[in-house]
């Protein structure tokens, strides 16, 4: 019996290739007897780096590739984010999956670029939407009362992140939500602070459902101070025992020296399965200096480290 394709997304630009491909290699190493078909959306790429991206995923891992090209007159009117953000303009692409991807395709599993895979994602991905707009994990700022006055919607709703998400196709297509979604930006583009995220929350709060928090472990779940409505922090304990996909989320990622992040080594371990083998960002002496006298202090209990004490992850190719 031939086994379902999966079917993933992935918004990039020239700027987030390599992370695009770290990300792959862990979603291809941890998931080896699986058939995926990645569909890459962006404005442009050279041909350099689109090569890049069919060596890796066709040639290597022996899967398909195929590129998708936005319209950038579609987001000449959105917020942008400030220059120097770890977030580009291509996180928008993301809204218009119903209108790119073929008719044919009736559901695609989103994921960000600044995540690892760790584990199997075919239960994620056999999650039944039938009823639903998008299968999504709850966001680690959603215990902010201010998000739900801002967006006008009830706070029982929660709020989730838009980095993984099981997006039913056929559902997005019927209500336009392309359209909804541009709309919804002309007309409170002012108030959108994580702007295509904020969006998909405002439009699909009501039909949505919530997935394991395993499936998207962003990087507030592990601090010691949390801002995830107190109501889901068992259910978030439990699950943090058996993750499945690691978020980088933040403006720290692992590639950046300041990073701090408990299983930044996992990102570095499938960059190592790259041609990026080796690679590791430079750490300034005084940043060196800072990290001693902060272990001292934890030490010596006068402060306590910004992260709680978190289960041991090894790679299965390790």
């Amino acid at each position: 019996m031939v086994k379902e394709t999966i079917h993933i997304a992935c918004n990039i630009d020239t700027s987030y290739v390599k992370y695009c491909i770290v990300m792959l290699t862990s979603l291809f190493e941890n998931n080896q007897n699986v058939s995926f078909h990645i569909h890459v959306i962006t404005e442009d790429l050279s041909n350099e780096c689109r090569s890049q991206m069919v060596e890796f995923v066709e040639n290597k891992y022996h899967q398909r590739v195929e590129f998708y090209y936005v319209d950038m007159d579609l987001v000449k009117d959105c917020p942008r984010y400030a220059e120097g953000s770890h977030i580009s303009l291509a996180a928008y692409y993301r809204i218009f999956l119903g209108n790119l991807l073929p008719l044919k395709i009736h559901k695609v599993l989103y994921l960000d670029c600044d995540l690892v895979v760790v584990g199997s994602i075919e239960k994620l991905w056999n999650t039944d939407l039938k009823t639903f707009a998008v299968a999504c994990v709850e966001d680690m700022w959603s215990g902010r009362e201010e998000i739900y006055t801002r967006l006008h919607y009830p706070s029982s709703d929660s709020y989730f992140n838009s980095g993984v998400l099981l997006v039913n196709l056929d559902y997005w297509r019927e209500e336009g939500l392309m359209s909804k979604a541009l709309d919804y930006i002309s007309k409170n583009g002012s108030k959108l602070v994580f702007y295509d995220q904020d969006v998909l929350n405002a439009l699909l709060h009501d039909c949505k459902l919530f997935l394991p928090f395993r499936y998207n472990v962003q990087d507030g779940f592990l601090r010691r101070k949390r801002r995830i409505r107190p109501e889901s922090i068992a259910a978030l304990d439990q699950e943090l025992l058996h993750p499945v996909i690691i978020h980088y989320t933040g403006g720290k990622k692992p590639w950046q020296y300041k990073s701090q992040h408990p299983y930044k080594g996992l990102y570095f371990h499938y960059l190592d399965l790259t041609p990026w083998k080796g690679e590791r960002p430079v750490v300034p002496f005084s940043y060196k200096l800072k990290r001693v006298f902060d272990q001292l202090l934890y030490f010596m209990r006068l402060a306590r480290p910004k992260y709680r004490k978190c289960i041991e992850l090894c790679p299965k190719n390790s």
